[in-house]
């Protein structure tokens, strides 16, 4: 018995080894085991199969290579803005748990940056689930937001975009990942050329107004007067603002924030505004120049974003010479339709 059953074996060895011929897979060698292969794929005219290339993006992590894509963005301002800003917070500490992605390296088509998935809280928060996307080509963009996890669907986020592409691909692919995406706003975005030159002239003498920068004491304030404030995320993420990033205010007499602005973790000034009371009199101007001029020290592109109808803001950016780009922001809110998450009806709004 034990013959014959080892002549079947050896058939049906045989036959798989006859099967594998036609399909174009490798021979087996039956002295050494059935795992050694023996010679290359037979050419039967077909192709043998191969797994499908799958894309996939690469986080940059040195500083060198931090250091050439600063510099290769740079030269795609700018449409780049959003991205550079934070690949600079990325390489100087971190503070906002930020990491950079491209599809290929060095020679880039996509650059995404986004939270790190780990750092991420479970409940729904957009203001730190935010991401930025810049393209040099719109179909490597669609097509790797399609094919690869380098966006997270699986919850709420706000994604940054100073190119049209980046909302409509998030347009197109809303149905298939069970998405709703809403444009919240579209703003024109704006650059302060040369801050060190800047000069905002306020009568402030005898006024007891003191020129401050922003303490986390301050969150609550900022977090009440802003549009889409109010909240327990939204307190929070401004507080790490205040507490990470750059900022400029005015004081009165008792030491409170009557005028401020401040910089997000894409580098761009963010949350410009005076209280009612104190508004005609060109405050904002004093802080947003004092911010421009600090910004520019520290190697920052001075940029921000106002709403088209925000004329008392756009004046005061004339009168500090800002340049108005053809660029516009594109702030698209992406919602799970399973989602309970509340906010999709806000309306970011990042000027007074």
């Amino acid at each position: 018995m034990k013959g014959e059953r080892k002549r079947e074996i050896i058939n049906d060895l045989c036959r798989l080894q006859e099967d594998n011929c036609r399909e174009g897979y490798p021979l087996f060698c039956f002295s050494t085991g059935w795992e050694k292969i023996l010679a290359p794929p037979v050419q039967t005219g077909r192709a043998p199969i191969t797994p499908q290339a799958t894309l996939k993006m690469l986080v940059l992590r040195s500083q060198d290579e931090l250091q050439v894509l600063k510099n290769e963005l740079r030269s795609c301002f700018p449409e780049s803005l959003k991205v550079y800003g934070a690949v600079l917070n990325v390489s100087r500490g971190n503070a906002f748990n930020q990491e950079v992605l491209v599809d290929s390296w060095p020679n880039f088509q996509v650059v995404i940056a986004r939270p790190q998935r780990e750092k991420i809280p479970h409940e729904t928060n957009y203001f730190a689930q935010s991401c930025a996307a810049f393209y040099k080509g719109l179909s490597a963009y669609e097509k790797l937001v399609k094919e690869t996890d380098v966006i997270d669907w699986k919850q709420e986020f706000l994604l940054h975009g100073l190119q049209s592409g980046v909302y409509q691909a998030s347009r197109n692919l809303a149905a298939t990942k069970d998405f709703s995406v809403k444009l919240v706003t579209h703003t024109q975005v704006f650059v302060l050329q040369d801050p060190l030159n800047l000069s905002a002239t306020v009568a402030m003498s005898g006024s007891k107004l003191k020129l401050s920068c922003l303490e986390t004491c301050h969150a609550a304030l900022l977090n009440e007067t802003w549009s889409v404030g109010g909240k327990k995320q939204s307190l929070q993420y401004l507080t790490q603002l205040i507490h990470h990033f750059p900022s400029s205010c005015l004081l009165d007499a008792e030491g409170c924030p009557i005028s401020w602005v401040l910089l997000d973790q894409f580098g761009s000034l963010t949350h410009a505004y005076t209280m009612p009371a104190h508004r005609g009199k060109g405050y904002i101007q004093v802080v947003m120049a004092e911010l421009a001029k600090k910004l520019q020290a520290m190697d920052y592109p001075v940029y921000g974003d106002v709403l088209e109808n925000n004329t008392a803001m756009q004046r005061a950016l004339q009168c500090l010479g800002g340049n108005f780009t053809s660029c516009f922001l594109f702030y698209a809110l992406h919602t799970p339709h399973a989602s309970t998450a509340t906010g999709s009806s806000v309306q970011p709004v990042k000027t007074q």
